[in-house]
């Protein structure tokens, strides 16, 4: 890749610093660490862009941001680099990461295979790899779907997966995007026209599509498992029965009320919306490594009753 005769040093890729300073981040910023480089990015007045992209290891999701700089015009340089941690943690942030650490050491004892592809409506699954911390092995990562669209593409996973991203200005729902207009106008993406894959936890199209396409790499079709949310997203009635019904050996649905008669729906009476927050709280009322085996929802195993004093205190 032509870097424009940038140098490029260490594990982060940092460029030479230059006696003049670029215009600073325009969007996204993560914190210091990105400030600190972009201070360090500089070149003679000219337009151009940098993009910067990250993984937060704390928070399990893609960061990323753009930089303006004098250089390049009309071209973009993927640099990488190091998240590190804030200096200024409480003892609350290290409590609950040790908490975690543990989770992921009891929820991986007996998990038999390491290889698997979550789908998820939401950010439940990508929850999931860091829970038990194992690679994402999903396209679905920072992103989600709508219930309708969720459905269609679980339909015809294939057919789906094999369609190129075509990013749009706007979303076919008008409730999410009057929360796009007020917040943040995330980045929307269309499969064949009629399934949109939000990616909420990104800032550019670009980044959008590096990790949707990495996560394509990492596809497992021969061990889906797939997960469904009954209470938001527009899910109705209709749909909670229509994704029960699919012919998934690994399928669950979360809701906040008690569904008996639908065997793959789990009770969480502590519901949030937070797809993050909602694995670590599902843990409590079925044993997920048991389900990642053999698609058995089961409440009552030693498994699930420790994660309930691990979790204890929600997420």
């Amino acid at each position: 890749m032509d870097y424009g005769g940038w140098p490029a040093r260490g594990r982060a890729m940092k460029l030479e610093p230059r006696p003049s300073a670029p215009d600073g981040v325009t969007k996204g910023s993560p914190g210091e660490s990105i400030a600190s480089m972009s201070r360090e990015l500089s070149r003679e007045p000219q337009s151009g862009r940098i993009r910067l992209a990250s993984v937060s290891a704390a928070a399990a999701i893609p960061i990323e941001t753009e930089i303006t700089l004098p250089a390049l015009p009309g071209k973009t340089i993927p640099i990488s680099f190091e998240e590190r941690e804030p200096p200024d943690l409480t003892w609350k942030h290290h409590l609950r990461d040790a908490r975690n650490r543990v989770g992921a050491v009891i929820n991986r004892v007996g998990l038999l295979h390491n290889k698997f592809t979550v789908l998820s409506n939401d950010c439940w699954g990508q929850a999931l790899y860091a829970g038990y911390a194992l690679p994402f092995q999903t396209p679905m990562v920072g992103s989600g779907m709508y219930s309708d669209c969720f459905l269609r593409f679980l339909g015809n996973i294939e057919f789906y997966l094999d369609s190129p991203l075509r990013f749009v200005a706007h979303t076919r729902y008008p409730g999410l995007q009057r929360i796009r207009n007020q917040r943040r106008a995330w980045p929307i993406a269309v499969l064949r026209d009629d399934v949109e894959v939000h990616f909420m936890h990104y800032q550019s199209e670009y980044a959008s599509r590096r990790a949707w396409e990495a996560g394509l790499q990492n596809v497992h079709m021969d061990r889906l498992a797939v997960k469904f949310t009954a209470d938001k997203d527009g899910a109705t009635e209709e749909q909670v029965q229509q994704f029960a019904a699919l012919p998934f050996e690994r399928k669950l649905i979360l809701s906040r009320r008690s569904r008996p008669d639908i065997a793959c729906a789990v009770h969480t009476p502590d519901f949030v919306i937070n797809g993050a927050v909602m694995f670590r709280r599902s843990l409590k009322y079925f044993d997920c490594t048991r389900w990642l085996n053999t698609g058995e929802i089961v409440s009552d195993t030693p498994r699930v009753w420790i994660n309930r004093v691990i979790y204890a205190r929600g997420a």
